[in-house]
């Protein structure tokens, strides 16, 4: 079993799948996971595996185009049986089957919904410089927070892009912030150009907050940054609620150590990172395991510890939520009734070339802070996108 989660809280998460099917199935899952790069490292280790005829019966990927490139090079095997039998759709929601479906067939089974538009924030440095933020916190006001945090020498918020998706999942919710989840969806069907003055306001909104985020923000990894928040090191971290689970994990304490917001303007928002796994369509190693791990993912007892550890939502929208602190609940509700989006960091809403070109002029942008070349470069990519 092929995956990149190797963080405290990630691995534990994955522990709770692998003694699940250890238990139900009587075999054994040799956890095969691949560190660092966000999952770039995996992918290329996994794209040379693939080539070479040799796959894992089973790997992570994401749902939306991630899933769908797979589907066109022909790596993953048809499982519309497994849904089928097992009930599924009727239990997942539309905008998250349509990111698993072609041609009305899938090719992945969901094991959560991470929110990537989350705040993590740090109540004593807020409160300690007269600093509110909820849901009706407006761009204009967080960037205005943010200076005065700053001008008082306070980290307005850590970052930790060692790894560039988290820089980049950062300057998506700011444009998500400036125009909204039907303007971040019309980014990638044409109707709005990435030279737009909104995307331009939420790109200088970025370059501002990386000239007042921590100097050593591309020595980090994205669960150091998290951890800072946690320390009281800076007013906040923007993060998917993998942060959530890794927060929990280094024994901090929700409400009281940390607390949490969606970033202003997005509240309305589901920004979805989902991860996903899937079966090989040649060479199956383990035919027979491969279908008893795919089918316990949505178990509901296995959805509700393993996402409890996780720090996400369970996808099934009818595991009861009794026992999820309250984070989670409040997420496993939006998840339910707001706007799902897909994310652009995560190689979800658009191909992998496009999503490599964002996550190219991004690092382009943190080491020249030049706007106008990064909206340059998204418009011609942006072009090319749409034929």
């Amino acid at each position: 079993m092929f995956s990149w989660w190797t963080s405290g809280s990630e691995s534990e998460a994955l522990q709770v799948l692998i003694d699940k099917y250890d238990t139900e199935t009587g075999g054994e899952v040799s956890n095969a996971a691949v560190s660092g790069g966000g999952g770039a490292n995996a992918r290329q280790a996994l794209a040379t595996r693939l080539q070479g005829g040799d796959p894992p019966d089973s790997w992570q990927l994401h749902p939306d185009q991630d899933l769908f490139a797979a589907v066109a090079d022909g790596s993953v095997a048809d499982i519309t049986s497994t849904f089928e039998d097992n009930g599924w759709v009727d239990v997942i929601p539309q905008d998250v089957l349509d990111m698993l479906a072609v041609d009305g067939k899938y090719y992945a089974v969901p094991v959560n919904a991470h929110r990537g538009n989350v705040l993590w924030t740090s109540p004593s440095v807020l409160e300690e410089n007269g600093i509110t933020w909820d849901d009706s916190t407006t761009p204009d006001q967080f960037m205005a927070d943010a200076k005065t945090l700053s001008d008082a020498g306070v980290t307005p918020v850590c970052l930790g892009d060692k790894d560039v998706f988290a820089a980049s999942q950062l300057l998506e919710t700011l444009i998500m912030g400036r125009v909204g989840g039907d303007g971040w969806n019309s980014l990638f069907s044409g109707d709005l150009s990435f030279d737009d003055a909104d995307v331009k306001s939420a790109v200088e909104d970025y370059v501002d907050l990386v000239d007042m985020a921590n100097e050593d923000h591309s020595a980090l990894t994205w669960d150091q940054a998290a951890v800072m928040v946690g320390e009281g090191d800076c007013a906040a971290n923007l993060m998917g609620d993998w942060a959530y689970g890794e927060l929990l994990n280094k024994g901090f304490v929700e409400n009281e150590d940390f607390g949490y917001v969606t970033m202003p303007g997005t509240s309305e928002v589901f920004d979805y990172v989902g991860d996903a796994f899937v079966k090989p369509a040649e060479n199956a190693p383990n035919a027979e395991g491969e279908d008893a791990w795919l089918s316990l993912l949505l178990d509901p007892t296995v959805q509700a510890d393993f996402n409890l550890k996780k720090g996400s939502t369970p996808i099934r929208t009818d595991v009861p939520l009794d026992d999820f602190p309250p984070y989670q609940k409040g997420a496993a509700n939006d998840f339910r009734s707001k706007q799902i989006v897909s994310s652009l960091a995560h190689f979800q809403v658009a191909p992998a070339e496009f999503a490599q070109a964002y996550a190219d002029a991004v690092t382009a942008l943190n080491g020249d802070g030049n706007v106008d070349s990064f909206l340059e470069s998204m418009t011609a990519a942006q072009s090319s996108l749409l034929g």
